[in-house]
């Protein structure tokens, strides 16, 4: 399966310096629109990485608190990755071949939906 996610995105995003076996997509995200409606300009860096590692059939998310495995799911028009946190919440990303990518937040947290999507772009390093 992750074999098949790397072919799709090594024909569709031209790759300059990738190592064998790993891509990684390095995504920067401007605004968001949270559950109090609007947009909202992001006044810090919000960045994320997706890593496939075809060689142990894994894929991470790094983002400033760290790493997490993710799950990829490829479509025909580009890629997502399913989070679930140890809280059970929700967290999905989806990139198109164009670069466009939102990043999705589900949490519950104390009885409450607490919801947000960034809106940004991605480039394959």
């Amino acid at each position: 399966m992750l074999r098949i996610i790397v072919l799709i995105f090594t024909a569709l995003i031209p790759l300059s310096d990738a190592k064998a076996g790993t891509i990684t997509f390095t995504c920067i995200y401007e605004f968001y629109n949270d559950n109090k409606g609007g947009k909202h300009s992001i006044d810090n860096e919000f960045k994320l990485s997706f890593v496939i590692d075809e060689d142990n059939g894994k894929a991470y998310m790094v983002g400033n608190n760290g790493s997490n495995e993710v799950t990829p799911i490829s479509g025909s028009d580009g890629i997502s990755f399913i989070e679930v946190t140890d809280a059970g919440n929700v967290m999905t990303t989806s990139i198109v071949k164009s670069g466009a990518t939102v990043h999705s937040r589900n949490t519950i947290m104390f009885g409450d939906i607490i919801a947000s999507q960034y809106f940004g772009t991605c480039s394959v390093i």
